[in-house]
């Protein structure tokens, strides 16, 4: 079965996934209406369901691609909890009850890799069996909503036999990114920081935390081409899509540094926490179908970096 072809509604269509995603899908011919909350004529705030409830009577899909989601960073993350649960909940609530009602016959949806638990007993790598045990405190609100989200997906295949993707995803960057120091994740708030570091003749960088945690980067192109992937062949489940490559953020921000030429000093302020010390993601599910990373970070980073200079 190819989900290409049928009539696709993209929640979240402004994000980061959102607008490449959707711009993907125009290009391959497809009928495809996206909504977003922050922008355009088509906003909706699907934490009110009456509003979600006229989205899906406007545009009436056959597949639902759900992207809509508050993210952010470990700062954010770690002093908003409380508004991280409620709403993820509430959205991820308020869409699950049209595709119930409605009997939409298949879903596909943002996982995080934040829903692994902080701990394997015995694991090396992350598998999409292992979704359960204690998250890490520093986003355990956040992960425990998008949990619940697979556990409505899961619910309604049980009863009804909806069809669903789980998309798993690391840390993930690119055009469109949320650039706001105090709720960004750590790729665009480097780029941030060093960009108008350079551009203002500063002289010291300051990056939070060790700098020796470790994370898998995806550049969005790349996540992209795993959601044609598995529209187009019907790949359903929880599912990782992840470069299963370890970055430490130390390596990182030199990296973002000899991108943008800054020759200042760049020190590590400890007082901030690293997070998870370390994510490693198996990703033999989605490279079965062919998948590839097309981008190596350097590319993705300098093709971000020049979007936000000419951006912002």
């Amino acid at each position: 079965m190819d989900y290409l072809k049928d009539k696709i509604l993209v929640t979240g269509g402004t994000g980061l996934v959102g607008t490449a995603l959707v711009k993907r899908l125009k290009a391959l011919g497809c009928n495809v209406t996206s909504s977003g909350f922050t922008r355009g004529e088509n906003r909706y705030d699907l934490m009110r369901w009456n509003e979600a409830y006229m989205l899906f009577n406007r545009v009436e899909p056959t597949i639902v691609i759900d992207l809509a989601a508050k993210v952010g960073g470990i700062h954010a993350n770690m002093t908003g909890k409380a508004d991280f649960y409620m709403t993820n909940t509430l959205i991820n609530t308020n869409l699950m009850r049209e595709v119930q009602d409605r009997k939409v016959p298949y879903v596909m949806a943002m996982g995080t890799g934040c829903a692994y638990p902080k701990r394997l007993e015995g694991k090396e790598l992350f598998e999409e069996d292992y979704l359960d045990g204690i998250p890490e405190c520093t986003n355990d609100a956040y992960a425990y909503s998008k949990r619940n989200l697979l556990v409505n997906l899961r619910a309604c295949k049980e009863e009804y036999d909806l069809n669903y993707s789980y998309c798993i995803l690391p840390n993930i960057f690119g055009e469109n990114d949320n650039f706001n120091l105090l709720s960004s994740h750590v790729v665009p708030a480097l780029i941030r920081k060093f960009v108008e570091a350079e551009r203002d003749n500063l002289r010291v960088v300051e990056v939070w935390g060790t700098g020796c945690a470790g994370r898998d980067f995806v550049y969005v192109e790349d996540v992209v081409d795993a959601f044609v992937l598995i529209l187009q062949n019907n790949l359903q489940g929880p599912v990782n899509i992840a470069s299963s490559v370890t970055t430490e953020i130390s390596v990182l921000a030199k990296t973002i540094q000899d991108i943008v030429e800054f020759n200042g000093e760049v020190v590590y302020n400890e007082e901030y926490p690293d997070g998870q010390n370390i994510r490693i993601f198996n990703s033999d599910k989605i490279k079965e179908l062919g998948w590839t990373m097309n981008h190596t970070l350097i590319e993705g980073l300098t093709k971000t970096i020049n979007w936000y200079k000419e951006n912002y």
